[in-house]
């Protein structure tokens, strides 16, 4: 196991690396550090050869919430062009380990400044559809800055990303066509921006929000989803399988006792899988489900 440093250690390496003048090119490539791999993937997708990228959570296995970054995530950091983040806490670590380093790089976060979405907000951005073709975009814009020479690249690399994107976007608006006006109830806020792409209406939502927070939801809470499930007041059940929770197991077998299918989802990118792939997979799943 990688030995790991707080994030105050790491910020303290960082600086010293910058201040030694760490590269911010290898081989004549941008270095591009993303906090999560799907992120990373982006990037890479955009920046294509004149890029080299770095995923720091690239383990489904690892919490990014509870996640401190190593010397190698430091030093990373101090050669990096562009840094990449989900940004809303998801990932505030690694505001702290930029702190520390060189100003001068461009530093992206995805929730504040790219969707304009303030603190509280629903941190996973990356089931939003419309997420991915903004930051392909941005991008392509971000790199064309600091690298002016092949922006043609970064522009022609963003068209073409966002065509293999186009299955997504034609699944998720048949899914709508399908779904619109139907109600459903999360085990916690993982799959809520899909929900709203599909107009769903969420049910039970005080439930959710407090397993996310790590907390018991209320009896009253409880009580209220298990009636949802009971009087097929919900159409689906989701659930992050990624998350082990006695309440969330209890839930999940009322739904299933009151026939209500359940949809189950994770909230980082599988082994193995795209982000194209990964979300195409649980959309398929949900068109796969009975639903009344």
């Amino acid at each position: 196991m990688k030995k790991r440093l707080t994030w105050l250690m790491a910020a303290v390496l960082l600086l010293l690396l910058t201040a030694c003048g760490s590269p911010q090119a290898q081989n004549g490539k941008m270095t591009v550090v993303a906090t999560l791999d799907f992120y990373g993937e982006v990037a890479q997708a955009v920046g294509g050869k004149h890029v080299r990228v770095v995923s720091v959570i690239d383990d489904p296995a690892i919490d990014p919430h509870d996640y401190e970054p190593t010397t190698a995530v430091a030093k990373e950091v101090a050669g990096a062009k562009l840094i990449l983040a989900n940004g809303l806490g998801y990932d505030s670590w690694m505001d702290r380990v930029v702190a520390g380093g060189d100003k001068t790089a461009d530093y992206l976060k995805v929730g504040e400044q790219l969707l304009k979405k303030k603190d509280g907000a629903n941190e996973h951005l990356w089931y939003d559809p419309t997420t991915m073709p903004k930051l392909a975009n941005a991008l392509a814009a971000r790199f064309a800055k600091l690298d002016p020479t092949h922006a043609s690249d970064y522009a022609a690399n963003a068209k073409a990303y966002l065509k293999k994107l186009a299955p997504l976007t034609a699944l998720v608006a048949r899914l709508k066509t399908q779904l619109s006006g139907q109600a459903a109830a999360q085990s916690e806020p993982v799959f809520g921006y899909s929900l709203d792409a599909l107009g769903i209406r969420e049910v039970a939502g005080h439930f959710a929000k407090a397993i996310e927070d790590g907390t018991d939801p209320s009896p009253q809470d409880v009580e209220g989803l298990q009636r949802a499930f009971a009087q097929h007041r919900v159409a689906f059940f989701v659930i992050n399988t990624q998350a082990d929770n006695r309440v969330v197991d209890e839930a999940t077998a009322s739904a299933k006792k009151a026939g209500v299918p359940v949809l189950k989802v994770t909230e980082t990118l599988p082994a193995g899988k795209t982000y194209i792939s990964w979300m195409m997979s649980q959309y398929d799943a949900l068109a796969d489900l009975k639903l009344p």
